[in-house]
């Protein structure tokens, strides 16, 4: 019999379940590949978790259609149009449920390629970037791709996903996570206006987003911020970090006065930002020190209107890989003052004899 129960991991207070319950709900044919993934194996689940099934079939069969598909007495589905892209089901007396995704082994090779390409395009940029929303990459499979357990058809399940490389994965993670010029430059709006309770809020994205990117640095593939702190603490962080973290994004400010919180959010950020710096130089797929720099300097161009506002945004963007720039505190106060932050970035320097940015991609000639 089909067995999967040694890839699950433990959790306090999982329901006991029966794995032969379990099977019959995925509706598997023999030269299938079936993966096991998600949160109940890779160790961040809860007793109310689903184990999620992926069925990777070689070509669309009945169960990819609206109407064959093979329905159970309490399964939902979702389709697009007629076709079936996953079934969902709970077992009986259980808080544990049953996801099965149903693709098949081409989608995920054009998966698999289009990510290449996003990877690749991901190297060549310095800012956030939002690419995955035409990018053809469904990063929740793509994920599970890089740790999820073959059931059946190993043979064939190595050879499909052989192209899958997880630092890459991480890396436009990253990408796509890290915190942003422009959600700083909401902040300090907020903060120019005395509105701190709103630049609270806005302080807590930026964190967020910027300690997605720090699990990113050291490999993490799941995008999903409900387990952001559990993805921390298997992190070899300063306790300082993690605790801090912890205490504000659960539980919030507190009895601190707004203001105050906005500040310690910054503090937090920069002890992120540099942690990030030092995990990034050890991972092999991320764009380094140097080339990051390089593609910084890439968008400046001579005739950029310089001010303040363009210093202080390279000023923010340049931390997540140059060490020495001033904190977050003092970019804050410069920006309400309408100054600039002083730096040693080059930036003039850099835009010497460059000319002005042509296209869509804001690098200079």
């Amino acid at each position: 019999m089909l067995s999967f129960r040694t890839h699950v991991a433990a959790v306090t207070g999982m329901d006991d379940f029966d794995e032969e319950s379990v099977l019959a709900k995925i509706h598997l044919a023999d030269d299938d590949i079936l993966m096991l993934s998600g949160s109940l194996v890779d160790g961040s689940g809860t007793p109310s978790s689903d184990f999620d099934f992926c069925v990777i079939a070689r070509s669309k069969d009945e169960r990819f259609h609206r109407d064959t598909f093979p329905r159970e007495q309490h399964m939902r589905y979702y389709t697009s149009g007629d076709r079936v892209k996953a079934s969902f089901d709970y077992l009986p007396h259980s808080l544990l449920g049953v996801d099965v995704e149903y693709w098949t082994a081409e989608e995920v090779s054009a998966l698999l390629a289009s990510h290449a390409r996003l990877y690749a395009q991901m190297r060549t940029r310095a800012r956030k970037s939002s690419g995955f929303a035409a990018s053809a990459v469904d990063f929740r499979l793509l994920s599970r791709l890089t740790y999820g357990v073959p059931l059946t058809n190993a043979a064939a399940y190595a050879e499909l996903t052989a192209a899958v490389r997880p630092g890459e994965v991480a890396y436009t993670a990253f990408r796509a996570a890290v915190g942003s010029y422009p959600d700083f430059r909401d902040l300090a709006g907020m903060w120019a206006q005395g509105d701190h309770a709103s630049a609270l809020v806005a302080a807590r994205k930026l964190g967020v987003d910027t300690f997605r990117g720090l699990t990113h640095v050291h490999g993490n593939t799941n995008r999903n911020p409900k387990y952001l702190a559990r993805f921390l603490a298997r992190l070899t962080l300063p306790a300082e970090l993690t605790h801090r973290f912890a205490e504000l994004n659960a539980f919030g400010a507190g009895e601190r006065d707004a203001a105050d919180a906005v500040l310690e959010w910054l503090d937090l950020i920069d002890l992120a930002f540099a942690e990030i710096r030092a995990g990034r130089e050890k991972a092999a797929a991320f764009v380094g020190r140097t080339d990051f720099l390089g593609l910084l300097r890439e968008e400046l161009h001579e005739n950029l209107a310089w001010n303040a506002e363009i210093s202080n945004e390279y000023c923010f963007r340049a931390r997540e890989a140059e060490p020495g720039l001033p904190s977050l505190r003092e970019l804050l106060h410069a920006m309400t003052a309408r100054a600039a932050a002083p730096h040693h970035l080059p930036l003039q320097e850099w835009a010497k004899g460059r000319t002005a940015p042509a296209g869509e991609n804001n690098k200079s000639a």
